[in-house]
């Protein structure tokens, strides 16, 4: 009894830290890099913070835009320098042309209901919050997730750019 109490002892206490270790096998992962650990990342929790970082710019210039429209609207006949200064051949003398004004306007609500309401709120949360409330470790397609960050960057900047050609976003 006491021969098969000491071999039970030996089982359950390992010897040396060779004995324990010699036989595991280790993947050992290479360190990713800065672009594809931070931008072309497939971590539901790194594209949540890609949605909320573009979506916190969009509505710093979606609020900006607002800022200019309505020193505008507030004050009609005044002139306001640094506008000219910032938005140039579009606001000529300190003042907002009537067609550029129309197309702030415009941009200001494209930029906050779809850039920031849309995606950067609902693409932060959805990619954040629900794989944790569901006890997911991931998405389920983490490339199509990631692919549907870029796309929504890639169409807001197209967006934008509209603002800067002839016919304007209107």
């Amino acid at each position: 009894m006491s021969e098969t109490k000491h071999r039970e002892d030996e089982l359950l206490q390992p010897g040396t830290e060779e004995e324990v270790h010699e036989h595991e096998e280790h993947d050992h992962h290479e360190e990713e890099s800065f672009v594809r650990k931070y931008i072309f990342s497939m971590d539901h929790k790194m594209i949540a913070k890609q949605f909320l970082i573009t979506g916190i710019i969009w509505a710093f210039i979606g609020g900006l835009f607002s800022v200019f429209f309505r020193l505008q609207l507030g004050w009609p006949e005044e002139t306001f320098p640094f506008l000219e200064y910032i938005l140039g051949r579009w606001a000529e003398g300190g003042q907002i042309s009537p067609n550029f004004y129309y197309a702030l306007v415009t941009m200001h609500g494209t930029i906050l209901v779809f850039f920031v309401l849309t995606a950067g709120l609902s693409g932060t949360f959805a990619n954040f919050l629900i794989p944790l409330q569901i006890g997911a470790r991931d998405m389920a397609s983490p490339m199509m997730n990631m692919l549907s960050y870029w796309f929504f960057f890639a169409a807001s900047v197209v967006m934008f750019s509209s603002l800067f050609i002839q016919t304007g976003p209107a």
